[in-house]
C-alpha cells in the first residue's frame, strides 16, 4: 500500500487543506439522537485565484490571468454513493412516520409478540433512525460541497408499504442493505479522515439494522461478520423503491486517484492491530463462555433487567447471547488464523473477572463490552493496510455493533444512541479491558 511515497504525501497534502471542513460537516452527526438532525455550520477557506499582469514592451498586450479550478477530491464519488442511500433512508423514514402515527405503529402486527414496554418505545425509535438518516444527509452534502462536488439530489420513490407491519418490513430491508452497502464501499476511501467517520456511520446501520430485525422477529445478528455489497448490487436493490432516473456515472471512481493507504509510516503493524482485537475477542469469548455455563436460559429470562419484556421477548434474550458468543469465538479462531499466516504470534487468552454475581450484571457487563468492542474496531480498523483484513475488520465491527444495539435495549438504553459511532484509542480500549484482565 505505501510502496510509492509520492501519491501517499501529495494525498496527505490535499487531505491537510480539507481535514478540517470535512470533519467539522461530519461532526453534525455525531451529537446524541436527542438532538435530531441537528444542523452544522461550515467554514471552508475560500480559494483565491491568482492575477498575474505581465509587462512587456509591447503596449497593446493584453495582461494574463491565470485561474486553477478547484478539483474534486477523489473520494466525492462514494460519498455521492452514500448520499443517494441516505436520502433514500430519510425519505422513507419522513414519509412513513408522517403517513402512520404513534398508536399505529405501536399496534402492528409485528409487534403483537412483544411486551406493551417494547412497543411504545418502538415510534420513538423511529424517529430517532429517521434523525440520524436526516443528519447523514445533511453532513453527507456539507462534506461533498466542502471538497469541491455537487452532491446528488434526493429521488422519488414508491416504498410500497400499506400497513404499519410493511412499513417496519422495508425498514429492515433498508438498513440491512446499507450496511452491506458501507461495508463495500469503505475499502476504496482514500481519505483516513472520511474512513473514520464512515465506519462510524457504517455502525449505526448495523445498530438500526438490529434493532429493525428484532422487531420484525429475526435475529439481530444473523452472522459473525456482515457481508458487504458492490456498488451495482446496491443500486439494484435501491432501485426498487427507486422511480426518479439515476446517473450511476456519478459513482464512477476515476483510474487516476490515489490509492487508499490506510496507514501511516509509524503506525503499528497489521499483526499488531489483530492481536490487539484478538485481545478484546478472547475477553469477550471468555465472557460468554463463563456466563452462559453459570447462569441457565431459565435464571437469565426471569432476571430482573427482563421483567418489563414480554415472556416470548425473554426467552429469546439467552439465544441470542448463545448467537452472540458464538460470533466472539469465532472471530477468536478467525484472527488466530489470519495473525499465523501474516508471520505473527496470535496473544492467547488470559484470566477475567468480570465482577458480575447475577444475571442482570452480566447483562451489564456485556453491554459494555460490545459498545467498547465497536469503538475499538472503528479505532484500529482504518489503520489497517491489508485490503482483505481491512474488509473483515469492517465486516466484524458492524457485527460487534448490532450486538451492542440488543444489549443496549434490555439494559433500557437506546439501541443507537449517536448519529455516528465515536472511536476510541488503543491506549482507551486497554484500560477499559484492564479492569477485567487478572494475568495474561
Amino acid at each position: 500500500m505505501s510502496q510509492n511515497g509520492n501519491p501517499r504525501r501529495t494525498r496527505r497534502n490535499f487531505l491537510g487543506a480539507t481535514a478540517a471542513a470535512t470533519t467539522f460537516a461530519l461532526a453534525g452527526c455525531t451529537g446524541s439522537s436527542e438532538n435530531g438532525g441537528g444542523s452544522s455550520e461550515t467554514t471552508t477557506e475560500e480559494m483565491t485565484t491568482t492575477e498575474t499582469t505581465t509587462e512587456t514592451a509591447t503596449p497593446t498586450e493584453e495582461p494574463t490571468t491565470t485561474e486553477s479550478e478547484p478539483q474534486a477530491a477523489p473520494d466525492v464519488p462514494i460519498l455521492n454513493y452514500a448520499l443517494t442511500l441516505e436520502h433514500l433512508e430519510n425519505a422513507f423514514y419522513r414519509d412513513g412516520l408522517a403517513t402512520f402515527s404513534n398508536d399505529e405503529l405501536m399496534e402492528a402486527d409485528a409487534l403483537s409478540t412483544f411486551s406493551e414496554s417494547l412497543r411504545m418505545e418502538v415510534p420513538g425509535y423511529l424517529k430517532t433512525v429517521g434523525a440520524h438518516e436526516k443528519a447523514h444527509v445533511d453532513a453527507l452534502t456539507a462534506t461533498i460541497s466542502d471538497l469541491g462536488g455537487d452532491p446528488v439530489g434526493e429521488g422519488e420513490y414508491d416504498f410500497g408499504y400499506e400497513t404499519p407491519t410493511e412499513f417496519m418490513q422495508v425498514a429492515k430491508a433498508l438498513e440491512n442493505t446499507g450496511v452491506a452497502a458501507y461495508a463495500g464501499a469503505a475499502p476504496s476511501i482514500v481519505s483516513e479522515e472520511l474512513l473514520t467517520v464512515a465506519a462510524g456511520i457504517h455502525s449505526v446501520e448495523a445498530r438500526h439494522a438490529s434493532f429493525l430485525n428484532l422487531v420484525n422477529s429475526s435475529s439481530p445478528f444473523p452472522n459473525a461478520v456482515d457481508e458487504a455489497k458492490s456498488v451495482s448490487e446496491v443500486l439494484e436493490i435501491a432501485g426498487g423503491f427507486v422511480t426518479s432516473e439515476v446517473d450511476p456515472s456519478v459513482y464512477e471512481l476515476s483510474e487516476d486517484r490515489p490509492v487508499p493507504a490506510r496507514k501511516e509510516e509509524d503506525d503499528t503493524s497489521d499483526v499488531d492491530v489483530l492481536n490487539y482485537a484478538l485481545t478484546l475477542e478472547h475477553l469477550e469469548n471468555a465472557f460468554y463462555r463463563e456466563g452462559l455455563e453459570e447462569f441457565s436460559a431459565e435464571r437469565i429470562a426471569n432476571c430482573d433487567a427482563l421483567a418489563d419484556y414480554s415472556e416470548e421477548f425473554r426467552t429469546m434474550v439467552p439465544e441470542h447471547l448463545q448467537t452472540a458468543g458464538a460470533h466472539e469465538k469465532a472471530h477468536v479462531d478467525a484472527i488466530t488464523k489470519t495473525v499465523k499466516q501474516l508471520g505473527g504470534t496470535p496473544v492467547s487468552e488470559a484470566e477475567y473477572d468480570f465482577g458480575y454475581e447475577t444475571p442482570s450484571e452480566f447483562l451489564g457487563v456485556a453491554r459494555a463490552l460490545e459498545n467498547t468492542g465497536v469503538a475499538a474496531y472503528k479505532g484500529a480498523a482504518p489503520t489497517v493496510a491489508n485490503d482483505d483484513v481491512f474488509a473483515a475488520a469492517i465486516g466484524i465491527h458492524s457485527v460487534e455493533a448490532r450486538h451492542a444495539a440488543l444489549l443496549n435495549e434490555v439494559n433500557a438504553k437506546s439501541p443507537f444512541p449517536k448519529g455516528v459511532d465515536e472511536p476510541k484509542s488503543m491506549s482507551e480500549v486497554q484500560e477499559i479491558a484492564g479492569q477485567f484482565i487478572v494475568s495474561n
